[in-house]
C-alpha cells in the first residue's frame, strides 16, 4: 500500500502540475484568437479550450504509448485561428452581429478538430506516421519559427491592447497603456530568459503567479479596483460564475453559416498541416527525451480519436504537449493518472472556476505569449543559424517572411513548393542507375566451356547490364535514356542486347514510364533486343500503358537476370564458329595439354566410365557422400540448391566440356546442391576409387588431373574477384 501511495502522489502532482498550466495556456490563447472587438467571446472560446483540454488530456492518457503523456490545446492551431478571427472580425464589421462571428469562429475550431482527427487517425490507421521525416527539416522548422512569429505578433497585441502600427505609436506612450505594455514585455522577456538558463516544472507557475500578484498590488497601490481595471480592458474578463455547457458551436450554425464556414477550408487545411508535423515532432521529442519506444501510428490514431470527440463535443484542436508529458518523468513517475487528473482540473475550472480567470492581466498573458512566439524564433533563427548550412537556414527565413508578411497560407504554400522543389533537385542527383557492367564482365550461372567463355569475354560488350534502384520518377527516368542513347549511338559498342534489372525498383512514377517506351523505339531502330528482368506487376503495368509491348522478339520479360544473360549469352555464341567447334574437347584438350611426355588421353580414359542420363534424372544429390567426378561430353545439367521449405533456386548450368563435383571430392563433404539433367546428357564418371587408383599407379596422370582442376577453379576465383572489384567501383 505505502508502495502505491508512493507511485500515487507524484503522478498526481504531476497531473496537478500540467492541468495548471493548460489551464493558463488556454487563458493566453484566448486573447491571441479573440481580437479586441470581439471581447464578447472570451468566455465562449475559453469554454470550447476548456472542453478540447479536458477530452483530450484524458483521451490521450488512456490510449497513449506512453502513458504520462498529456495532450492539450496547442497554440499553432489557435494562432491560425486567431488569424482568421481577425480577418472575419474586419470582414463582416457592420454586416454581421459580433455573436454570429463569434459563433463562425466557435463552428471552424470545431469542424477542424474534427477534420484534424480524422487526418491524425487515417494517418495512423494506415501506417502513415513516417512521413514527417519526408518533410525536409527546414521547412518543418520554416513552419515552427512561422508560428512563433505569429504567436509573437498575436502576443504584442495583446500586450498593447491593439494593433501595434504607426497609427498607434504615439497612444502607446500614454501612462496607462505604457504601464501595461512595459509590464507584459518585462515578463515575457524575463521568462523568456530564465527558461533558456533554467528547466523545473514549477518555473512557469511560479513566475506566472508572481507575476500576477505583483500586477494587482500594483492596481491597488494606483487606486484602481478590479472592476475598473475590467472596465479598461486590462483583465481578461469578467467571466460569469461559471461557463457553463451549451450544444456545440457547429451544431448552433445556421446554413448561411455553413456556406461561411465552408469558405474557411483553407484555414483549416492550414491548421491541420501544421498540427500534423507538429504531433509528429513532439511525439519524435518525447520519445528521444525518454528514450523509450513509441508507436508513432498509435500515437496519431489516439490523438486522431480524441480530437474527432473534442470537436463534435465543441472543443479545440490539441495533441500531445512535449513538455506536459514529461513531467512526469522528471518526478519519477510515469503514469496515466497524470493526463487524467489533468483533464479533471480542466474540468473543474470549465464547471466551477472559470470566473477566476477574469482576473488575470492580458498584459502577463501578453507576456506568456511572448514567451512561447520568441522561444520558437529565438530557437529556429538564433540558434538554428549556427546549426543549419547557410542554404537550409535561407530556406527557414524565407518561409518565416512570407508567413509573417503574406499569412500562414501562403506561408504553408511557400513551404510545400520549397519542399517539392528540394525533393525533384535532391532526387535527381541519385543515382538511379546502381551498376553498369558488360556481358564480359557479368556472365549468367552457366559453367561454358573455356572456348566459349572465351567468345564471351572477346564478345561481351555487346551485352549490356543496366541495373536500376530506388524510386524511379520521370526526371530519374530520363538521365536513363541519356546514358541508353549514348551507348547505343557509339558504333564501336556494336551493342546487342540490353538488359534492364529491376530488381531493386520497389515503385515508379507513371510518367516514367515513356522513357522507356522511347529505349525501346531507339533499340528496334538499331536491331538491339531489350531484355526487362525482374519487374513487379505494378511496374510492368505501367510500362505496358506506355507502350512497352512484348509482341515481338526485340522486346523480352524475364523473371530473373540469370535467364536473360543466357539468353544473350546463347545469341551471341550461335554466331560464334570457334566455340562451337572446340566445346567438344575443351576439357580433354586441357588435361592432354597437362600430360607429361609418355603419357595419352587413352590412358587417362581408361580410368573413366561413361554413362547416360535421361532428361530429369540425377547426376548429384544434395547431402549424398561426394564419390565422383563427372565429365560432360553433351548435353547440359543444371545444379540447384533446395531449401526446407521446398523452395529452390538455380546456382550453375553446366554444358559440353566442362565438369563438375570435383570440389566435393576434393573437400570430402557431402553434396551441397543436386545436378539435374535438362536435356539427354553423355557423361564420364571418375569415381574416387578409380582416383585413388590413378594416382598410386600413374601418378603422371592424376597430377596432370589435379593441374587442370587447379587451373579451372582459380580461373574461376579471377573472374569472381574482377567482378567484385567492379561492383564496388
Amino acid at each position: 500500500m505505502s508502495a502505491k501511495l508512493q507511485g500515487l502522489v507524484p503522478a498526481l502532482s504531476a497531473g496537478l502540475i500540467a492541468g495548471i498550466r493548460t489551464i493558463l495556456g488556454a487563458a493566453a490563447m484566448v486573447a491571441l484568437i479573440m481580437p479586441g472587438s470581439l471581447a464578447d467571446g472570451f468566455a465562449p472560446v475559453l469554454e470550447v479550450l476548456l472542453i478540447g483540454s479536458v477530452i483530450l488530456a484524458a483521451g490521450v492518457a488512456a490510449l497513449s504509448t506512453y502513458p504520462g503523456s498529456v495532450a492539450q490545446v496547442q497554440d499553432g492551431p489557435a494562432v491560425i485561428l486567431g488569424v482568421m478571427a481577425t480577418t472575419l472580425a474586419a470582414a463582416m464589421q457592420g454586416t454581421a452581429q459580433p455573436a454570429t462571428v463569434i459563433l463562425l469562429i466557435l463552428a471552424c475550431a470545431n469542424v477542424a478538430a474534427m477534420a484534424a482527427g480524422l487526418v491524425f487517425y487515417g494517418l495512423g490507421k494506415f501506417h502513415l506516421g513516417a512521413l514527417v521525416r519526408f518533410i525536409p527539416y527546414p521547412v518543418i522548422g520554416g513552419f515552427v519559427a512561422g508560428s512563433g512569429l505569429l504567436i509573437l505578433m498575436g502576443a504584442m497585441r495583446v500586450i498593447v491592447g491593439g494593433d501595434l502600427n504607426f497609427e498607434t505609436m504615439d497612444g502607446m506612450l500614454e501612462p496607462l497603456r505604457l504601464a501595461r505594455w512595459l509590464a507584459g514585455l518585462a515578463f515575457g522577456v524575463a521568462l523568456l530568459l530564465v527558461l533558456r538558463r533554467f528547466s523545473h516544472p514549477l518555473l512557469v507557475p511560479g513566475m506566472l503567479f508572481a507575476a500576477v500578484l505583483a500586477y494587482h498590488l500594483a492596481l491597488i497601490a494606483g487606486g484602481v479596483t478590479s472592476a475598473d481595471a475590467q472596465a479598461a480592458g486590462l483583465l481578461l474578463g469578467p467571466f460569469p460564475d461559471s461557463t457553463g455547457l451549451s450544444l456545440p458551436p457547429w451544431t448552433r450554425l445556421s446554413p448561411e453559416g455553413w456556406v461561411q464556414l465552408t469558405a474557411q477550408i483553407p484555414t483549416i487545411s492550414a491548421i491541420i498541416l501544421v498540427s500534423v508535423v507538429a504531433l509528429l515532432l513532439n511525439a519524435s521529442g518525447l520519445e528521444l527525451a525518454t528514450r523509450s519506444d513509441l508507436d508513432i501510428n498509435r500515437e496519431l490514431r489516439a490523438a486522431g480519436i480524441a480530437n474527432v470527440v473534442s470537436g463534435a463535443l465543441g472543443g479545440a484542436v490539441g495533441f500531445h504537449g512535449l513538455s506536459a508529458s514529461l513531467l512526469g518523468a522528471r518526478m519519477g513517475t510515469n503514469s496515466r493518472l497524470i493526463g487524467i487528473s489533468a483533464g479533471l482540473i480542466c474540468a473543474v475550472v470549465l464547471f466551477a472556476g472559470s470566473s477566476l480567470l477574469g482576473y488575470m492581466p492580458k498584459a502577463i498573458l501578453g507576456g506568456l505569449l511572448f514567451t512561447m512566439g520568441a522561444g520558437l524564433l529565438v530557437e529556429w533563427l538564433y540558434d538554428g543559424r549556427a546549426k543549419l548550412p547557410r542554404q537550409d537556414y535561407a530556406i527557414l527565413c524565407v518561409i518565416v517572411a512570407v508567413i509573417g508578411s503574406v499569412g500562414i497560407l501562403a506561408g504553408v504554400v511557400v513551404g510545400i513548393g520549397i519542399a517539392m522543389a528540394i525533393f525533384v533537385l535532391s532526387y535527381s542527383r541519385v543515382r538511379v542507375i546502381r551498376q553498369e557492367l558488360t556481358g564480359a564482365e557479368y556472365r549468367s550461372n552457366v559453367d561454358r566451356s573455356p572456348a566459349a567463355r572465351a567468345a564471351l569475354v572477346a564478345q561481351g560488350n555487346s551485352i549490356r547490364i543496366i541495373m536500376l534502384e530506388g524510386f524511379i520518377f520521370f526526371g530519374t527516368a530520363y538521365s536513363v535514356l541519356t546514358q541508353v542513347q549514348e551507348r547505343l549511338s557509339n558504333p564501336a559498342s556494336k551493342l546487342r542486347y540490353l538488359v534492364i534489372d529491376f530488381r531493386d525498383v520497389p515503385a515508379s512514377d507513371s510518367s516514367a514510364m515513356s522513357a522507356f517506351s522511347k529505349i525501346q523505339a531507339h533499340c528496334e531502330r538499331l536491331q538491339c533486343t531489350l531484355l526487362f528482368t525482374r519487374v513487379n506487376q505494378t511496374i510492368e503495368a505501367q510500362l505496358r500503358q506506355a507502350g512497352v509491348t512484348s509482341n515481338t522478339q526485340q522486346v523480352l520479360f524475364f523473371d530473373d537476370l540469370d535467364s536473360a544473360l543466357e539468353f544473350c549469352e546463347d545469341g551471341v555464341l550461335a554466331n560464334d564458329e570457334n566455340s562451337r567447334v572446340h566445346n567438344a574437347h575443351s576439357i580433354w584438350d586441357r588435361i592432354g595439354r597437362a600430360l607429361p611426355a609418355g603419357t595419352s588421353m587413352t590412358d587417362f580414359m581408361t580410368y573413366l566410365v561413361p554413362r547416360t542420363y535421361e532428361p530429369g534424372e540425377l547426376l548429384l544429390t544434395q547431402g549424398a557422400p561426394p564419390t565422383e567426378i563427372i565429365f560432360i561430353e553433351s548435353g547440359r545439367v543444371t545444379v540447384r540448391l533446395s531449401f526446407p521449405d521446398g523452395r529452390s533456386i538455380r546456382l550453375l548450368s553446366m554444358t559440353v566440356g566442362t565438369m563438375m563435383g570435383e570440389i566435393g571430392v576434393y573437400l570430402k563433404q557431402p553434396r551441397t546442391a543436386s545436378a539435374i539433367a535438362d536435356l539427354q546428357t553423355q557423361a564420364f564418371i571418375l569415381t574416387t576409387d578409380k582416383l585413388r587408383e590413378m594416382e598410386t599407379r600413374h601418378p603422371p596422370l592424376a597430377n596432370a588431373l589435379h593441374f587442370t582442376m587447379v587451373g579451372l577453379v582459380s580461373e574461376r576465383l579471377t573472374n569472381n574477384t574482377g567482378l567484385i572489384q567492379r561492383l564496388l567501383n
